[in-house]
């Protein structure tokens, strides 16, 4: 049986680092250092994807740092921290979390992405309550000019309609493009 467990990738065994998770593009595992992630992609495409993303983001903060990468397999920052739809859940939408949601957003735009939008599975908040994304996908790809997924997810975790207040009390010209589209 061809176990990704059994295989070493830049020369790490994986036997030696803590699985994170699985999920559709791959497989996560915490490097011994504690600092770094290693993820083993299911097909060379989504590998290649990530890493053209995180490569022309290196200087946002708001992504992982990426160290290297073959066609099926990457080195990058662990971004700890908590799933932003868990955290909300808990702790509710503060102030000071919806802005730093809309700077996530505002960042996007000033990286060039296409997809001003992310699912907020992939936003986790960290412990100083700035906001990191996990896993990027498609953004230079689909086009789309207002965050629908996170509108659906803050809508679904019932503070959309506080969001948007904040939106509109601090970033009023956004808040009239992002009304528009809001459901």
């Amino acid at each position: 049986m061809n176990n990704s467990m059994d295989k070493k990738y830049f020369g790490i065994d994986l036997k030696d680092c803590k699985f994170i998770g699985k999920g559709r593009q791959g497989s996560v595992y915490l490097l011994p250092d504690k600092k770094r992630i290693i993820k083993i992609y299911n097909k060379e495409k989504g590998c290649k994807g990530e890493a053209e993303i995180l490569l022309k983001v290196q200087n946002d903060p708001h992504f992982a740092k990426i160290y290297d990468y073959t066609n099926k397999a990457m080195i990058r920052e662990y971004i700890p921290g908590e799933c932003i739809k868990d955290y909300i859940r808990k702790h509710g939408l503060s102030r000071e979390l919806a802005i730093n949601l809309v700077k996530l957003v505002e960042s996007f735009k000033a990286d060039g992405f296409k997809k001003l939008d992310i699912r907020l599975a992939h936003v986790y908040v960290q412990t100083d309550g700035d906001v990191r994304v996990i896993d990027p996908r498609k953004v230079f790809e689909r086009s789309l000019s207002y965050p629908r997924s996170i509108f659906k997810d803050l809508k679904k975790l019932s503070v959309l309609s506080k969001f948007m207040r904040i939106v509109q009390e601090d970033y009023p010209d956004l808040y009239k493009q992002w009304n528009k589209r809001r459901k």
